[in-house]
């Protein structure tokens, strides 16, 4: 799965609509978002690194935000997918607070593997 784009989501059931490992972080920020949000997927298993091109095709393919949130899940966010995903006023949702740079993911085979 590379993402899934949900509209037009209820605020309140997006604790529903998250992987279940995903709930509590949803639950904690429903008091930050507004009627209706767009709920974006990730690859959300902890050890998924999801970088800015993935995040930038997300979010051109989103387009013009119509709802009045956006919350994003995955396992861990590049510091330039979090630089985009903050410019979209988004809500991210990760398991993993992983240093990750997109440069640095796509070398990491090399160095630990």
């Amino acid at each position: 799965m590379k993402f899934h784009i949900q509209k037009h989501l209820e605020s309140f059931l997006v604790k529903e609509r998250v992987p279940t490992e995903y709930r509590k972080l949803a639950l904690s920020c429903e008091s930050h978002l507004e009627d209706t949000c767009t709920l974006i997927t990730f690859p959300h298993d902890r050890k998924n690194v999801v970088k800015s091109s993935l995040v930038h095709k997300a979010l051109t393919k989103l387009g013009e935000l119509s709802d009045q949130s956006l919350v994003v899940i995955g396992g861990c966010f590049t510091a330039e997918s979090v630089e985009l995903l903050n410019e979209a006023d988004a809500v991210i949702l990760s398991l993993s607070e992983g240093h990750w740079t997109d440069a640095s993911k796509g070398h990491s085979h090399a160095h630990y593997d």
